[in-house]
């Protein structure tokens, strides 16, 4: 064991003592940045991901406080991490967060990507939002179960996740195929995708039941090579750049689920005017072309509620300056609407590219899912928002991005995404972003949130 983990491992004893002596709630509020910082400098970019270090960390916290856990390792250097604390007959609470990181690029951020810096304000770093502090929160609220050392009504598992930024394969889709017996008698999953956003004076919280689809494409094209010097008429990365340009004037059509539309007619009265009308009138807004051009200027977010997008994230060619590459690629990365067919949307796709020599090769898809708010975990999240901001709108939301809760939803389990935090704008473009961050008064909240939240659910 190395001396850096000894440390923390004596650290988590101490802490113990102190929480038993004199109440978690006083040594949580000094532990959770120690705890976010600590696991930020963990570098878990995916790729390569190398979880293997989250896993380390939370298996040391682990068992230095007696708790029942088991490292997974499913590659050199992949790794997920079970815990469980036993519990009574219902059904149980899993507390699922991903481990893995989207890269961070230095020269961009104010402040070092990796270094879970503090000041008096914020800390900051890669996974600070997406999703490390919700796994710091978690943690946090089976720690102070532990504590208490009351029968739990329902077991209540932990479980950190690999490879969630990639679409899963070497975390939760390797553990269900391989490891079902982990997830024997869930009856709810609470993940990320949903959260409190700030707009000027007005509160919402989002609890995600359902998410756009992915459909991941890589898109390649194949020429003669040679010399930059002297080129040919045509070129791989010549017909790849014209075929994506017809793309990029691909536009779905615009549409209105019925979930959708009660998430923006009760978020219109947070917004200024015309919004306000064109949100309580969304059929309007979906028909008319200039209102949905306006929109995506005005707030994208909402307009991805309304649209299936695709989005040309990936280019590569030549590994050369001076040399016309044989092949040239693009990914594409396409969110569809939950009605919207992975089949049909491709077929448009083709035809958009406009080339019937491109090989289009698709690298992901799943099927949609969505989670009945008429369930204990839904309830619970939607009375304890209730009860400590009662003016703030409550709906549940569809995300346009994807996660780990998709999986669970093809089981039949029902999981739900929130992450007890509230966002501005600002802050919110750190998710996937430059200079992630989380205020130190969102660390207060979600760690105080998520601990009331699972004891009421796992003692009540």
């Amino acid at each position: 064991m190395s001396t850096w983990w000894l440390a923390r491992k004596i650290k988590w004893q101490i802490v113990l003592l102190l929480w038993l002596c004199s109440g978690f709630c006083v040594a949580a509020d000094l532990d959770t940045r120690d705890l976010l910082s600590d696991y930020i400098r963990l570098d878990t970019s995916n790729p390569p991901g190398n979880e293997v270090l989250g896993a380390a960390f939370f298996a040391e916290i682990f068992a230095a406080y007696g708790i029942e856990h088991e490292v997974i390792e499913v590659a050199p250097g992949r790794a997920n991490i079970w815990a469980r604390l036993p519990g009574g007959d219902q059904p149980a609470l899993l507390l699922l967060h991903h481990m893995d990181v989207v890269p961070a690029a230095p020269a961009r951020w104010q402040q070092p990507p990796f270094s879970g810096l503090i000041d008096d304000t914020y800390l900051y770093g890669r996974g600070a939002l997406d999703s490390k502090s919700l796994g710091i929160f978690q943690l946090q609220a089976m720690l102070a179960l532990k504590a208490q050392g009351k029968a739990l009504n329902r077991d209540l598992i932990f479980l950190a996740t690999a490879d969630e930024e990639a679409g899963g394969q070497m975390g939760l889709a390797w553990l269900l195929d391989k490891r079902p017996e982990l997830f024997e008698g869930i009856g709810g999953v609470l993940n990320e995708g949903g959260r409190g956003d700030r707009r000027g004076d007005t509160l919402s919280f989002g609890i995600e039941v359902t998410q756009k689809l992915p459909l991941w494409l890589r898109v390649s094209a194949r020429g003669e090579p040679g010399h930059g010097a002297i080129p040919r008429s045509e070129s791989a990365s010549q017909r790849l750049i014209a075929a994506l340009a017809r793309l990029e004037q691909l536009v779905f059509t615009a549409q209105l689920l019925p979930g959708v539309k009660s998430y923006l007619n009760k978020l219109a009265k947070d917004f200024p005017a015309p919004w306000h009308e064109r949100l309580l009138n969304v059929e309007a807004l979906v028909s008319s072309p200039q209102q949905m051009a306006e929109l995506r200027e005005f707030d994208h977010r909402l307009y991805a509620q309304l649209r299936s997008t695709c989005a040309i994230t990936r280019l590569q060619a030549s590994a050369k300056i001076n040399v016309v590459a044989p092949e040239a690629w693009a990914e594409i990365d396409c969110r569809l609407l939950p009605n919207h067919q992975p089949e049909q949307a491709l077929q448009s796709i083709t035809r958009a590219l406009g080339d019937a020599s491109l090989q289009i090769t698709p690298l992901l898809s799943f099927e949609p899912g969505i989670s009945a708010q008429e369930h204990f975990l839904y309830r619970a999240l939607e009375q304890n928002l209730a009860e400590r901001f009662p003016a703030a709108t409550i709906v549940p939301r569809m995300t346009a991005g994807f996660t780990d809760s998709h999986f669970f939803r093809e089981k039949g389990i029902p999981a739900y995404g929130f992450i007890p935090v509230i966002l501005d704008a600002e802050q919110a473009r750190g998710i996937h972003g430059d200079n992630e961050k989380i205020s130190l008064q969102n660390l207060r909240f979600g760690r105080d949130f998520m601990t009331k939240l699972v004891t009421q659910i796992c003692l009540d």
